[in-house]
């Protein structure tokens, strides 16, 4: 697993999400009871944006359907979402935000 760094410590907010590029997929950050966490950015429901949706405490609502994951964990809390989000590994380091992430290798295109 590889990490790399996304952002500075601050620029994570308690109450707001942060849009992020790891390994070129969109990822979202968020700062829960001062612990920052990293889940993917896409609802698993309908695709849309979740650094874009409601952030309320460790609840994240889907700007598009209403559906709500748990930051931390990544689950789904309420309908209409059914499906996980990932949760991803982040370490802070020197005042950077670095996110943990599998790199495609070569051999996942073919199968």
């Amino acid at each position: 697993m590889e990490f790399t760094a996304v952002a500075r410590d601050e620029e994570v907010q308690e109450g707001h999400a942060l849009r992020r590029l790891v390994g070129g997929e969109p990822v979202a950050l968020f700062r829960v009871g001062g612990q920052v966490y990293c889940i993917d950015d896409t609802c698993t429901h309908a695709y849309a944006s979740l650094s874009e949706g409601k952030v309320n405490g460790r609840i994240v609502t889907c700007p598009l359907h209403g559906g709500q994951f748990d930051i931390p964990t990544g689950r789904p809390v309420h309908l209409p979402v059914v499906e996980a989000v990932a949760v991803h590994p982040v370490r802070v380091e020197a005042g950077q935000v670095l996110v943990g992430y599998e790199p495609a290798s070569e051999d996942d295109d073919y199968e």
